[in-house]
């Protein structure tokens, strides 16, 4: 390998490593804005329509987010988990009273914040965890 081609590699390296550093700093630019919208907000259910919409917003335009009797989606005839996205997320929500649901989305990189696969399920964990906290419970999530 010559030293040109070397300095290319490491170049390279250093310049997706940049990108991928500014992509997560988008990431938690979203979080805490849900974070901050939350504190105004106390009612479980205007605070999971406000997680639902950041992420169609922001991370997938296939987003599905339920609890208890409340349902978000951005498609009403697909809630069996079928989608034309790549790569799927799954998170359950469990709340005080017996209350569950759960956050399903479906993501093709390089998406509207182009994040890689690993980094959308990685911003999509994070913020299934704000919205579990949101209702006063928690999440786990497969995979």
């Amino acid at each position: 390998m010559s030293t040109q081609s070397r300095t290319e590699e490491k170049f390279s390296l250093a310049l997706e490593s940049i990108q991928s550093k500014r992509r997560i700093e988008r990431v938690m630019e979203a979080a805490n804005a849900l974070l901050d919208r939350y504190t105004k907000q106390y009612e479980p259910e205007e605070r999971l329509r406000l997680a639902f919409e950041l992420i169609r917003r922001n991370f997938t335009e296939e987003v599905s987010l339920s609890f208890g009797d409340i349902f978000f989606t951005t498609d009403e005839n697909n809630s069996g988990g079928e989608s034309g996205g790549k790569t799927s997320f799954r998170c359950d929500i469990v709340g005080p009273e017996g209350r569950s649901g759960a956050l399903t989305a479906f993501y093709t990189a390089p998406g509207s914040m182009g994040l890689t696969d690993s980094e959308w399920r990685d911003a999509m964990r994070l913020l299934a965890g704000i919205s579990g906290l949101g209702v006063g419970g928690y999440v786990t999530c497969s995979g």
